[in-house]
């Protein structure tokens, strides 16, 4: 085995995990090779069907491998949930639309582009047709793969691949090319060297690398929902984590040295991990406005300190509005089922004059509950 980029290993959840770490099939492409691609069905069906999870972070590599892998993927018979741990540029985006569901951590990024191939011999006219002829499939099917599930026109993903597009998570949630964003993960910008979740990318390879940097600041730019949650319930902090450190960092050239081992790799899955266990811990289970806030940390990245002042200005809310706004969600419940807002005002039955009343009453009580405590939720 020649070429093996690929880490495929049971858990002990009963799950099945996929690491995509770096170039995909860097020492010879699998253009007309049929031998390593049965490795790596091998090594998939060692899963026996179990829900997997593919994490990627590479700059892309062989075509014909990714695609290849996208295909086996595609066909396998569990469950499979694509996190992209960085980067997934080029052919690592073809392998990532394989997911049924596609996780991006805030400040991690996609980049798509015009498929090619590197050429280091001689070779013929109809060498370099067939080449020619395969690219051309290849392109077609990896917009036809795109546009499974992103929100875009044929023409629209070609116009994005010519270009040599660069997305933020944001972006790509927006145009459907992720389901989710959830976690975070440090971007370092060092002049031409991108440095993400610990693995080192040459940007001087890329045409069009200048649009990075749009993609790691994106976060910054909303406001942050931790603060509109807080907003909606007329609570404030005197610090807001929004001016605290972020996990992008724009740096000047100062020779940083990444790790980029297996072991680096691990601890940052582990450490991800603990991140959400964290946060989970902070639930007390009696209080909604928390429950949102934990939640929304948990997309956002952030960490316990960074989300604490929130949960500390949310339990300054009385522990009675939270009850008294679940009481009256349930009264309103009751009152529809009941069938009392809809009776017409020219009722004459004491019966629907009662309920018309006890109409009246829950709208009078709703809107002073919506003024008191922000809405009923």
């Amino acid at each position: 085995m020649k070429d093996r980029f690929w880490q495929i290993k049971n858990q002990v959840n009963g799950s099945g995990e996929i690491l995509l770490y770096g170039p995909i099939a860097s020492s010879r492409s699998w253009f007309n090779d049929t031998v390593t691609p049965q490795e790596f069905a091998r090594d998939l069906e060692n899963l026996n069907g179990k829900d997997v999870t593919v994490r990627i972070n590479s700059g892309g590599g062989d075509v014909f491998a990714a695609h290849a892998i996208h295909n086996q993927l595609v066909a396998y018979k569990g469950r499979v949930t694509v996190i992209i741990d960085g980067l997934a540029a080029s052919a690592a985006t073809i392998v990532a639309m394989a997911g049924q569901k596609i996780i991006m951590p805030s400040n991690s990024m996609m980049m798509i582009h015009n498929p090619a191939i590197g050429m280091d011999d001689y070779y013929t006219a109809e060498d370099l047709q067939k080449y020619v002829d395969a690219l051309t499939a290849i392109k077609g099917s990896i917009v036809a793969a795109y546009k499974k599930r992103c929100k875009l026109s044929s023409e629209e993903l070609e116009i994005l691949m010519d270009a040599e597009t660069w997305m933020g998570a944001q972006e790509c949630l927006d145009k459907g090319f992720a389901d989710e964003i959830n976690g975070s993960i440090e971007t370092v910008l060092n002049g031409n060297t991108l440095i993400i979740n610990s693995a080192k990318y040459d940007l001087t390879a890329y045409k069009n690398a200048a649009s990075i940097k749009n993609c790691i600041n994106e976060k910054e730019k909303n406001m942050s929902k931790l603060e509109e949650i807080l907003d909606s319930l007329g609570l404030k902090i005197v610090d807001s984590p929004k001016a605290q450190n972020t996990t992008v960092q724009v740096a000047t050239p100062v020779s940083p040295q990444p790790t980029d081992n297996s072991a680096a790799i691990e601890a940052a899955v582990v450490a991800e991990r603990q991140r959400i266990v964290d946060l989970e811990a902070l639930d007390s289970g009696d209080n909604a406005a928390v429950k949102a806030i934990i939640n929304q940390a948990k997309a956002d990245g952030k960490t316990v300190a960074e989300v604490q002042p929130y949960i500390d200005a949310v339990k300054t809310v009385p522990a009675a509005q939270n009850a008294a706004q679940r009481a009256v969600a349930d009264m309103i419940a009751d009152n529809k089922d009941s069938g009392a807002d809809g009776i017409a005002s020219g009722a004459t039955d004491d019966a629907a004059l009662e309920k018309a009343a006890d109409a009246k009453a829950m709208d009078n009580m709703v809107e002073i509950m919506n003024k008191k405590f922000g809405g009923v939720k």
